[in-house]
């Protein structure tokens, strides 16, 4: 397996849907900044979504149903950091 990407290498994405994909799949790697990278999710899913790509289209290449899309393009309250 390649090394792990940094965070800033995932920042660095300019697709929003590729990012968040990026950001998701590195949370559930155990990367070492994975509240960084669901904040970096989140902000990449309301860009995409924000740009007018379909839901449902982010979501089957998060690999989610568009209710938890939904969720995970929420902004993270204080208290879910």
């Amino acid at each position: 397996m390649s090394p792990v990407m940094s965070y800033e290498d995932v920042v660095a994405i300019s697709d929003p849907v590729e990012r968040a994909a990026l950001a998701d799949k590195l949370m559930w790697a155990d990367h070492p900044r994975r509240l960084e990278l669901r904040t970096v999710r989140g902000i990449a899913l309301r860009a995409a979504l924000d740009s007018g790509v379909p839901a449902d289209a982010i979501a089957g290449r998060l690999v989610v149903n568009v209710a938890d899309l939904t969720w995970m393009a929420a902004p993270a309250s204080p208290a879910a950091a």
